[in-house]
């Protein structure tokens, strides 16, 4: 993950969301983003390989089991720096709507979300927020 400098939030949350069989075929679909980036590295089968034996450990439990569990543990949404800066953006127009959405998406964030996905809250961020930097001053 480091070496292609993956997502880890949305590498864990979409490792949580795809089947075993997609898995198997390394068949990583669209809507797996990060996923798709980390499948860019050399070692990805291998990884995936090993990743399947040792699901394969687990005795007794199903792949709806495992993304469920995972799915709790792995947030589909996070306070992002470019979604800061967009809420900041528009409170400088005296807009808190997008204030008001972060809060509302982030009190259930392992929950799959209407809003947040039209907002793009789950998605690759957006190209001009590539070189954004947030500090805790900011």
């Amino acid at each position: 993950m480091e070496d292609t400098k993956a997502d880890f939030t949305m590498t864990f949350r979409q490792l949580s969301e795809i089947t075993e069989d997609q898995l198997k075929e390394l068949h990583i679909p669209e809507e797996f983003w990060a996923l798709q980036d980390l499948g860019k590295h050399k070692l990805f089968s291998e990884w995936v390989t090993m990743y399947l034996l040792r699901l394969n450990r687990n005795k007794g439990d199903s792949d709806t089991k495992r993304r469920t569990r995972m799915t709790t543990v792995n947030p589909r949404y996070i306070l992002r720096n470019w979604m800061a800066e967009s809420a900041v953006q528009k409170v400088n127009l005296n807009n808190f709507s997008e204030v008001h959405l972060l809060q509302q998406i982030l009190q259930h964030p392992f929950q799959r979300q209407q809003a947040a996905e039209k907002a793009g809250y789950s998605l690759r961020p957006p190209a001009w927020a590539k070189d954004l930097q947030v500090s805790c001053s900011s």
